[in-house]
């Protein structure tokens, strides 16, 4: 099924730039398509390492933890934001965000997976020159290492990711990974879309004009992605490459 869309940019492609062609280099008339990527969710399945930092952290600050099911959904947002929305006071915030990456980052970093049907996904992508770059609310310190642990990182051309204080919204981050983009391709038109799991990523992608493809395997579902502007929800990974062709070719 991929083959069939990839066919409609190999004309396209002699006229793209490796993904590190600088501004040097000549303009080119045919926007590059680019596609910008949520980890935590989209990419991969963290919620088992992720819950169980946020259990450690409630406890270290001597507060009931919330549901299975709200802790779950603490990966993807920026940590700050969930544990305030979820009960923690501002005088334990610094304490609970310094007990979750204490926690995370001897035990729940590794707790992961990549999503079935992801690897083959991006490889497709990849093959019709789409440039892929993670923006991920997760510390760079752990997206990067992460992705080269799970053998992500060929597949990729970029890894954005938060400071380790958590402190920069998804558009930020967002806006740094565009800020790359720019960097690496120069004076050449762009031309993005988001894919990502919650209503941060959709947000974040509308604060630069983005639209953002919506990801219903990862943890926010269809009422919150549509809710938030998702211009389309996809059901598996395998419909990833014609979805991102449709926003960023042509």
């Amino acid at each position: 099924m991929i083959n069939r869309f990839l066919s409609t940019v190999k004309s396209l492609r002699s006229d793209w730039p490796d993904a590190h062609t600088t501004r040097h280099h000549r303009r080119m008339t045919t926007a590059r398509p680019v596609a910008l990527l949520d980890l935590d969710g989209t990419l991969m399945d963290s919620a088992s390492g992720i819950v169980a930092a946020v259990r450690s952290a409630y406890e270290g600050v001597g507060l009931p933890a919330p549901s299975e099911a709200v802790m779950r959904s603490f990966a993807g947002p920026p940590i700050a934001w969930s544990f305030t929305t979820h009960g923690v006071p501002a005088d334990l915030l610094d304490a609970a965000i310094a007990g979750y990456g204490d926690h995370f980052s001897r035990e729940g970093v590794w707790d992961t997976r990549v999503f079935d049907g992801i690897p083959d996904a991006l490889a497709a992508l990849r093959d019709a020159g789409v440039l892929l770059v993670v923006a991920t609310a997760k510390p760079f310190r752990w997206a990067l290492p992460i992705c080269e642990e799970v053998g992500l990182s060929p597949l990729l051309d970029h890894v954005v990711g938060a400071p380790d204080d958590e402190s920069e919204t998804k558009g930020q981050i967002i806006g740094r990974a565009l800020d790359w983009v720019r960097g690496t391709v120069g004076d050449a038109p762009v031309r993005a879309v988001m894919l990502g799991d919650r209503e941060h990523d959709v947000h974040g992608a509308a604060d630069h004009g983005l639209p953002c493809l919506g990801a219903l395997w990862g943890y926010g579902g269809e009422d919150e992605l549509r809710a938030a502007g998702a211009v389309d929800v996809l059901a598996t990974p395998a419909d990833v490459p014609a979805a991102v062709l449709a926003r960023v070719s042509g």
